[in-house]
């Protein structure tokens, strides 16, 4: 009697749940898993990309399954499915658990999919007995391992898909995909289009929609819902276009990037330190210099007055860096309450490091348009007085933490 082998699963929630078990299992007998890990922000663009190219990835690699047959809902089956993969390809959250549910957005995404925050691995489920030796990664959404996954598992890095600046890490990677493009999601969909194209045809329809609308979340909130010009390229107008046309019957486009945006905004419950950590990026230079990045979706007087003023603000941001190690601290803000402005603080925590902000000030002020903050438009009246730390609002609208972390980096790596 012959065994019917599973050809593909019927929802994200289905694999992931079998992703957990299987990473569980190969790192207790120490055999090969392959993670694919996101930036340290954990923003909706790494969340999606690793979940989009871990299961797109895990399909077409999967061994002797006829195509045409879905998996059916039986957790035997799925374990079945995991044990007949060589290496399962696991997505990763490179934050603690306990921080997931400072991002909204994530968890209003998955309120249009099948699975929950709990299914998808963090840090926190990371085995303490899981070896680099057998274990291979793929980044997402950045290219360059950081912190505390780099000290062990740099060497691991096999491949990488990104739209960041290319920092020329990992040169034998395959595939080493680094574009700019709106989203990291556009350049995974447009990998497994280009590479495994019957792949995404032999997908059951019930699993179309939730691929398509995974995709769509960090494309459309990256691109401003594709309205942002400077960030909008010709591969997120295609992907964009295809993933709409498998999103499902009813589907809203506008609907959704309106609740996925409403949901990302919705800060005021945070304190300062989950502000700061929300979505925070951090980089190690080559003398030594550590800085790290805050972004926070309000006005920076917004910020201090939810402190209780910039005394205390600067208090919670010393404390903040101090549990980092970090020599400079920067935290970058937008806000649309009425018309979009950029925020930018810059504080040198150390006496190696106080006079970076004034160095970035002169180094950058034509390239950002830097003018004092706080200006006439804020209702904070209060200057900054302490030493090494200054700010500005950022006339040069169209300039994001993207485009601003490589300046600082430079002047940083100065120092």
């Amino acid at each position: 009697m012959s065994v019917r082998k599973m050809a593909t699963f019927t929802s994200l929630q289905q694999f992931l749940v079998g992703a957990k078990q299987a990473f569980n299992q190969s790192a207790a007998a120490n055999t090969p898993v392959h993670l694919v890990v996101g930036n340290e922000s954990a923003d909706l663009d790494s969340f999606a990309s690793s979940i989009l190219y871990a299961f797109l990835d895990t399909i077409i690699k999967a061994p002797s399954t006829p195509k045409g047959e879905p998996l059916h809902t039986s957790d035997g089956e799925v374990a079945s499915f995991f044990s007949r993969v060589r290496v399962p390809t696991i997505p990763l959250l490179s934050i603690p658990r306990s921080e997931v549910g400072l991002r909204p957005e994530h968890a209003h995404l998955t309120s249009h999919l099948s699975f929950a925050l709990s299914d998808m691995p963090t840090l926190s489920d990371l085995p303490e007995h899981i070896q680099p030796k057998g274990t291979s990664i793929t980044l997402v959404d950045h290219n360059v391992l950081q912190p505390p996954l780099a000290p062990h598992f740099s060497p691991s890095v096999t491949s990488l898909i990104d739209h960041h600046v290319d920092e020329n890490m990992y040169p034998n990677a395959a595939p080493r995909t680094i574009r700019p493009v709106g989203s990291c999601a556009s350049l995974i969909a447009n990998h497994f289009r280009t590479h495994y194209a019957t792949h995404w045809n032999n997908l059951p329809e019930s699993i179309h929609s939730e691929i398509a609308r995974l995709a769509l979340a960090p494309i459309l909130i990256d691109t401003a819902n594709m309205k942002a010009e400077s960030k909008v390229t010709p591969i997120d107008i295609v992907q964009v276009t295809e993933l709409l046309e498998r999103a499902g019957e009813g589907f809203d486009r506008n609907m959704f990037y309106d609740g996925l945006q409403a949901a990302k905004g919705d800060i005021s419950g945070l304190s300062i330190d989950g502000l700061l950590r929300k979505d925070y990026k951090q980089w190690k230079e080559k003398n030594g210099v550590v800085l790290g990045v805050s972004a926070i979706t309000r006005s920076l007087s917004w910020v201090v007055k939810q402190a209780g003023g910039i005394d205390n603000f600067s208090a919670e941001l010393e404390k903040y860096a101090k549990d980092r190690g970090l020599d400079i601290s920067i935290v970058m803000t937008t806000d649309n309450s009425s018309g979009f402005r950029r925020d930018l603080l810059i504080w040198g925590a150390n006496d190696k490091t106080k006079s970076f902000a004034q160095s970035f000030e002169d180094s950058a002020n034509d390239k950002f348009k830097l003018e004092q903050w706080p200006n006439e438009e804020d209702e904070l009246a209060e200057s900054i007085t302490i030493e090494g730390m200054k700010a500005w609002t950022q006339a040069s609208l169209d300039l994001s933490r993207k485009q601003v972390a490589p300046v600082l980096r430079e002047v940083a790596s100065k120092f």
